[in-house]
């Protein structure tokens, strides 16, 4: 379970102690007590939104799935990719993957852009 505190005046923050093995576990020690210090909290309300079109409904996705997530369990992230139909990769790391392996982030986005430039072509 992520180690998500109760809530505070209606917002969630993840216990600073903790923060690193659950959401950063790959990413420098340094930079991810820094990342726990200088956390934005988000708000209860952001749980019970309602999307009322998906945009992966008519639109390409794909999604970068992270084998060492310990945020959103790997299962959980396979299945709201293949709900979306997106193109999926995976990679070993944590949540903050776009921190720990930002070349990982940037080439899914390369691929992704340029299957769409070639689709329009």
């Amino acid at each position: 379970m992520p180690p998500i505190l109760p809530p505070q005046d209606g917002y969630l923050f993840l216990d600073k102690a903790k923060f690193p093995a659950s959401f950063a576990a790959d990413v420098e020690p340094g930079t991810a007590a820094f990342m726990a210090d200088s956390q934005v909290p988000w708000g209860l309300d952001a749980l019970n939104g309602t999307i009322s079109e998906p945009a992966w409904n008519t639109k390409p996705s794909w999604y970068l799935l992270t084998t060492e997530d310990k945020m959103i369990p790997p299962d959980a992230q396979r299945a709201m990719s293949k709900r979306a139909g997106a193109t999926v990769v995976e990679i070993e790391g944590s949540h903050a993957i776009y921190v720990s392996q930002p070349q990982a982030v940037a080439a899914l986005i390369e691929t992704a852009a340029k299957g769409e430039a070639a689709k329009a072509a």
